[in-house]
């Protein structure tokens, strides 16, 4: 037993450090690449792009199961967390959501990819809110305090920046940042 769970621990690890990874480079590439103002677009103009635009979605569809693995398996793991099967729900509901958002990129169906895409940028942060505010009694203080300002930061700063450009794409690269050092706090407790 004590091996199956340094396996899936060791696995967790390997495949956040992938998604993270991919981020990074994935938005690197299509900044340098793509001939389009980050500051006037939404990022999903890059899963359009004739040649490469299927990176883009296969990597959304990546980081969705990445992060909902990672999340439930945090969730599993975690002795002292409640209301599990509503957090389940609740972070399956945001995966699903953004493997939605790669599935369907704005040309093929623009209502799918606009809806799935706004109920991932608001959920998550509710679903992490919800996880802290639940568990607000039964957590380490300073775990409880995590998962609560990654929420509020993972809202307001997007949110802010939005007003700043005419388009959503730095937003939704500051919000992505904002779920991957979550993710990797979940990991590494860093």
């Amino acid at each position: 037993m004590k091996l199956k769970e340094e396996l899936l621990s060791k696995f967790r690890r390997l495949q956040t450090i992938f998604s993270v990874i991919l981020f990074i480079l994935v938005t690197i590439f299509f900044s340098a690449t793509a001939d389009l103002n980050l500051k006037s677009i939404q990022i999903s103009e890059w899963g359009t792009l004739d040649k490469t635009g299927w990176v883009f979605n296969v990597s959304l569809v990546i980081l969705s199961i990445s992060t909902f693995l990672n999340s439930f398996f945090y969730i599993k793991n975690h002795n002292r967390i409640q209301n599990k099967k509503l957090l389940y729900i609740l972070f399956f509901f945001v995966s699903f959501s953004l493997f939605l958002t790669g599935v369907f990129n704005v040309e093929y169906n623009k209502l799918i990819h606009n809806i799935s895409a706004f109920t991932y940028f608001f959920i998550y942060p509710f679903a992490i809110f919800t996880l802290s505010h639940l568990n607000r009694k039964n957590i380490i203080y300073k775990e409880w305090f995590f998962h609560l300002c990654s929420s509020i930061v993972m809202i307001v700063f997007p949110l802010l920046f939005i007003s700043f450009f005419d388009g959503m794409a730095i937003a939704e690269i500051i919000h992505t940042a904002v779920v991957m050092y979550w993710n990797l706090r979940l990991i590494f407790k860093i």
